[in-house]
């Protein structure tokens, strides 16, 4: 009788695991998605929110304004997430020196 109450136990725990590594990989899948949409907003945000000037001739305004509105947004959280995404792919995107 044990040792069935021990296979119950294993493959609740083996459920369990199998569970919870699926729902990593679904979180981690809409992680990727939604960072994605989310630089490509911004990367688009000067021309959907800012006079074409300014976009043309002073890129780090548009970024001060972004970087305001955040501010003023009240959500620190959301705000580190996208410095950090604003970062990340700027990181991505500079050329090492060889």
């Amino acid at each position: 009788m044990n040792n069935f109450y021990e296979q119950d136990v294993l493959l609740l725990e083996v459920t369990r695991e199998r569970s919870i590594r699926r729902t990593v990989m679904v979180l981690e899948t809409k992680r990727k998605r939604i960072r994605e949409d989310l630089l490509e907003l911004i990367q688009n945000m000067p021309l959907l929110a800012l006079p074409v000037e300014l976009t043309r001739d002073a890129p780090e305004e548009s970024q001060d304004i972004l970087l305001e509105a955040l501010s003023r947004m009240g959500d620190e959280a959301f705000a580190r997430w996208i410095a950090e995404a604003i970062l990340d792919r700027q990181s991505q995107t500079e050329i090492p020196d060889s």
